[in-house]
């Protein structure tokens, strides 16, 4: 199984459709309090696709994440009271994913807080690891939490060439360890041609598009959490 992300939506409501029309299951990560980011969490619903929170959260390299940020120095309730008003909205969110945050995720205080107001509200969590240093693993195991890593970026460089490589390595971990999780941007548009063409010939390989939750349940499995 591999399953697909699609980061920064709710800038444009045009540069999502083109992944609202791809016949797979995919996600749709929305950015809190934007223009479109309600709007853009109710058209990937209607197009059946599942969606979740993409939250800002504290780099390390002082750049500013963007609105309803998750900061170092910010109380547990700041934080909880921020996911609410960001999880409100983007409604219908399975759950979230951060938007850059290699401070703040790597900082044990904030991960606890985020993953705690996770768990006692039924929300999964993808650590998109924008650093090695991510406490998210450490603090889910300790939490008695599931949660999913991101294992490839496709388009870290925007050429097509390079988006392609980056869907194939996705597609050899999901055949190596049964699943992957692969993170793409919605401005980027040859991620959805690529998408669109290796939809016909990933059945070959033995590789089906799937959404998070049947990721994060396989693994649960696998594991024997």
């Amino acid at each position: 199984m591999l399953a697909l992300i699609v980061d920064d939506a709710g800038y444009s409501l045009e540069e999502l459709q083109a992944f609202l029309d791809l016949p797979i299951p995919l996600t749709v990560a929305v950015l809190p309090d934007l223009p479109h980011s309600t709007e853009a969490a109710l058209r990937a619903r209607a197009a059946g696709k599942d969606v979740i929170l993409h939250c800002p959260m504290e780099p390390g390299g002082g750049e500013n994440p963007g609105p309803g940020a998750i900061l170092t120095g910010q109380s547990p309730e700041e934080i909880r009271q921020l996911l609410d008003a960001d999880f409100a909205s983007v409604p219908g969110a399975l759950g979230m994913n951060n938007h850059m945050g290699s401070k703040a995720t790597a900082d044990d205080t904030v991960m606890t807080a985020v993953l705690g107001y996770l768990k006692s509200r039924g929300k999964l969590f993808v650590d998109s690891r924008t650093t090695p240093d991510t406490a998210g693993p450490r603090v889910a195991e300790a939490l008695g939490m599931p949660i999913l890593q991101r294992d490839v970026f496709l388009d870290d460089d925007t050429d097509e060439a390079d988006i392609a490589t980056w869907f194939d390595k996705g597609v050899a971990e999901a055949r190596t360890r049964g699943s992957a999780v692969a993170i793409g941007h919605v401005q980027n548009r040859g991620v959805a041609d690529i998408l669109r063409a290796a939809e016909r010939t990933l059945a070959a390989q033995g590789v089906r598009m799937a959404r998070l939750p049947e990721v994060l349940a396989a693994r649960e499995r696998n594991t024997g959490q």
